[in-house]
């Protein structure tokens, strides 16, 4: 069964990246497959996942635009049972972009 995990807080220096890292790692040690999406502009966990910036593409950017799944979007990390999708400097765009889409809230869970 899939479950999603959602790490938020409007606040910044506070652990959300450090805390999806860390929860990432340890499930997939358990040997649970996950897929951990960075919806940060700063790509902070890609970086914290080893992801050369120029390996980030297609990032969550191109998904949500396409709203269509790329599976070359997801990318193998050094740990077993561990991908990411990436995200680039491009995703800060997409807030004004998502403006207008009908059910934008659901773009990424429905891709």
């Amino acid at each position: 069964m899939t479950k999603i995990i959602a790490i938020a807080n409007q606040k910044g220096g506070v652990g959300k990246t450090t805390t999806a890292i860390n929860l990432s790692t340890a499930m997939a040690a358990i040997e649970k497959k996950i897929l951990l999406i960075d919806a940060d502009p700063q790509g902070n966990a890609s970086t914290g996942l080893g992801l050369a910036i120029e390996e980030r593409t297609p990032s969550l950017y191109d998904l949500i635009t396409s709203q269509k799944l790329n599976l070359n979007a997801i990318k193998k990390t050094s740990i077993p049972n561990l991908d990411i999708i990436s995200s680039t400097l491009d995703l800060a765009a997409s807030e004004i972009e998502l403006a207008e889409m009908n059910n934008r809230e659901h773009i990424i869970k429905n891709i």
